[in-house]
């Protein structure tokens, strides 16, 4: 074998955008591959993944999609690490750990997963991460419901929001997410609604400018966001403290992971500016 890892760069999207059409999942269209290559928050200055490379055919791949978000008025950057995928003949003989390995080489980044396989959770497990998350708490409306005020009109939602969330609002547009500014305090709150198992829609939060009104009013939250009879409230357990009402709490299917950098706490890694949205994924 003559394969190289390298970092992907403007002239591979469209090559790497077919590899993961053709051989990952034909159910995602090249051009939403595209965007795990080519997003709108991508850094200048940062590659756009890894591949793997043998005799000018591209043969695996692995997205790294960073971003610069606010932590505590510091610029903290984060890593997402997606779509890991290497041809069959190439498995085995250390090429994907090579892989791996490139696109998390960075210890000022705060990398994470939120759809690693098992197997691929015992992998980056030896290489310093651990478990983010491996549970969530569900909240069914209630029947008498107790809703917050909200605005969910868009231009009134961005016209409340401070400078660092109006830039993450901007660069979120056009993707299948929900958003409200809920009670007196203007809560932001950012989820995706997805039909799973017996086609119930679970509201799963992928943000909230205040953790801390989100775990102790879940229930209310809940009244005010979930429509459906048969829809639930998902929070992820990092963002529940310990006290205020854990609901029903559900093992997720899939580990979320995370290897923080300095700085950097659990609750500080959402699900925005990840290829949950990127791709129109549900959450595992």
């Amino acid at each position: 074998m003559s394969a190289v890892v390298r970092p992907a760069g403007d002239g591979d999207i469209d090559t790497v955008a077919a590899l993961l059409h053709e051989r990952m999942n034909r159910r995602i269209a090249p051009e939403r591959w595209r965007l795990i290559l080519d997003y709108p928050w991508r850094p200048a200055d940062m590659e756009r993944g890894w591949l793997v490379e043998d005799r000018g055919q591209v043969v695996g791949f692995m997205a790294t999609i960073y971003s610069d978000r606010d932590v505590g008025g510091a610029t903290r950057r984060f890593c997402d690490l997606s779509s890991w995928y290497l041809l069959a003949d190439y498995r085995g003989d250390g090429t994907g750990d090579v892989l791996l390995r490139s696109g998390m080489a960075r210890p000022e980044v705060t990398y994470h997963t939120m759809t690693a396989r098992r197997a691929t959770g015992r992998k980056i497990r030896a290489l310093g991460f651990s478990i983010l998350d491996q549970s969530r708490s569900l909240y069914r409306p209630r029947e008498m419901r107790r809703p917050f005020a909200s605005i969910t009109e868009p231009g009134a939602i961005r016209d409340r929001l401070a400078p660092p969330d109006r830039r993450t609002f901007d660069l979120h547009r056009g993707f299948d997410i929900h958003q409200a500014i809920i009670g007196d305090n203007g809560v932001w709150l950012v989820w995706q609604r997805k039909l799973k198992g017996e086609a119930v829609a679970y509201h799963e939060i992928l943000h909230c400018s205040d953790p801390g009104f989100l775990s102790a009013h879940a229930a209310e939250i809940a009244d005010t966001i979930v429509s459906r009879e048969s829809g639930v409230l998902a929070v992820d357990s990092r963002w529940i403290r310990a006290g205020d009402d854990p609901g029903e709490v559900e093992t997720i299917p899939l580990a979320r992971w995370y290897r923080p950098a300095a700085g950097v706490q659990a609750g500080d890694v959402d699900h925005l500016f990840s290829e949950v949205i990127l791709l129109d994924q549900k959450l595992p």
